[in-house]
């Protein structure tokens, strides 16, 4: 049965995913008319990202107001599933790391459609894509970066990575942030296993058995004040501290530590 309900889920996903990536095709082709492809990419991602949530079964509670463009926003990290997530209330673009050029189908979409993606094994890398985070910071749309520049099994804040925060930190740009965290109804097996990627476990293994679940929660808090400074080492201390204060753990530390042992492993 289980099987059965990831297939039809599946099959919505691809569907859903497919159809918006051909209304943004359409725009873009049609662009030269005068339509503002990046005010409708933007939206089109936004209902994509809504529809995602509703296909995958995410209850979703949002706590705060969503920035409007143009913003420069952070969130902690703790599965792909914080893209459909974010995409559901904002209107942007998120810097994502190179390997995601690479996996079936959703490296495609996200190539052709914009997305900015990072080598991070090449530290040259990092001017080119903070002059395209200026570039793409307008009022059509933001940017949207995750700090710990990796997933985590959600029992922590990663420690804050400043070298993308250059482009808010050099115009003194406020900076917006969220905080996302998960959970699984009572009785069933850990957020942070299920729905937080960070084990050995390849993507599709892992998006299939996430598909076999009913529902699931996930909470996004945004935060009431924007965060400022020319200094982005100050940037992402002063960021990494308000994420931390408001952020709720996917799995108690010690109950994390019991289960899957004390180390905790991240994908980098």
């Amino acid at each position: 049965m289980k099987n059965i309900r990831a297939l039809f889920k599946l099959i919505a996903f691809l569907g859903n995913t497919l159809f918006f990536y051909s209304l943004i095709m359409l725009v873009l082709f049609f662009s030269f008319l005068g339509i503002s492809y990046e005010w409708w990419r933007g939206y089109l991602l936004n209902v994509w990202g809504r529809n995602c949530c509703t296909i995958l079964g995410v209850n979703l509670m949002v706590k705060g107001k969503a920035p409007e463009p143009p913003f420069f926003l952070v969130s902690n990290h703790l599965s792909y599933i914080d893209v459909f997530v974010l995409f559901s209330q904002v209107r942007g673009l998120f810097v994502a790391k190179s390997d995601v050029k690479r996996w079936p189908l959703i490296g495609f979409i996200t190539k052709t459609c914009g997305i900015l993606f990072i080598d991070r094994s090449r530290k040259r890398d990092i001017s080119r894509v903070n002059q395209l985070i200026s570039k793409n910071i307008n009022q059509n749309q933001g940017v949207i970066m995750f700090p710990e520049s990796k997933t985590s099994p959600g029992v922590e804040i990663l420690p804050f990575r400043s070298s993308l925060l250059e482009p808010p930190a050099a115009i003194n740009l406020p900076v917006s942030y969220a905080i996302i965290s998960y959970s699984t109804p009572k009785g069933e097996e850990d957020a942070c296993k299920t729905i937080c990627w960070w084990d050995d476990a390849p993507f599709l293994v892992h998006f299939f058995n996430l598909l076999k679940k009913d529902r699931f929660s996930a909470a996004i808090t945004f935060g009431e004040e924007t965060v400022a400074s020319t200094d982005r080492k100050k940037l992402a201390m002063l960021l990494e501290k308000q994420i931390k204060s408001d952020f709720q753990p996917v799995i108690d530390p010690l109950k994390f530590a019991k289960t899957f042992g004390e180390k905790i492993p991240e994908k980098g």
